[in-house]
């Protein structure tokens, strides 16, 4: 797993590169880039949403637990909506109790275009977990599914919004899980000769 300093955004939407911080879910070498409250901080930075000022207080630790269990239950729906499968009635509860939350922590502000939308305070940890939260609704609510799908790569399971005209798109990055299973392919056809 990438240190989040290095990590990219590949996702094309902020529910799902937030989800993405972790990886190889139910797997023994399972990789998680939120270690740290220090690592919040920066995802959020790097992401655009926080300032670079931003200093850690003494509930970031709680804040980072909090937002791990929002990205969790984010992918967790948005698994099920990959699957073609619905979210749990508990599931939608938690999604709704933070979305709430996160709306009562936000405020319209209206733009050039006289049209609005939601903002938060650009100093607050809290922010990363509330503007994922909502995007992954705004996401979820789409119908049908933005050409969501999820990176079939050994053991990643990224998820990402495939943009392509063709709607063709197989790998978070080619680069890297595609690489990957163009290698093994190759591996598969020198042994099998």
């Amino acid at each position: 797993m990438q240190p989040i300093s290095e990590m990219p955004f590949v996702g094309g939407d902020t529910a799902l590169d937030f989800v993405n911080t972790a990886e190889q879910r139910g797997h023994p070498e399972a990789g998680d880039a939120l270690l740290t409250p220090a690592d919040l901080l920066l995802w959020g930075q790097r992401y655009g949403l926080l300032d670079t000022e931003v200093q850690l207080g003494a509930d970031s630790g709680d804040e980072l637990a909090r937002a791990r269990t929002a990205r969790d239950l984010l992918y967790d729906i948005l698994t099920a909506r990959a699957d073609g499968r619905p979210a749990t009635d508990a599931q939608l509860a938690e999604l709704a109790e933070l979305a709430r939350l996160a709306y009562q922590a936000g405020s319209l502000k209206p733009a050039d275009d006289n049209s609005v939308s939601w903002q938060w305070r650009r100093t607050d940890l809290a922010t990363v977990r509330h503007v994922a939260v909502t995007s992954g609704i705004d996401l979820l609510k789409a119908e049908p599914s933005p050409r969501l799908k999820q990176c079939p790569g050994d053991h990643c399971g990224w998820f990402f919004l495939d943009t392509t005209k063709r709607g063709n798109r197989r790998w978070c990055l080619m680069s890297e899980c595609g690489q990957d299973a163009k290698d093994e392919r190759r591996r598969a056809r020198r042994s099998a000769s």
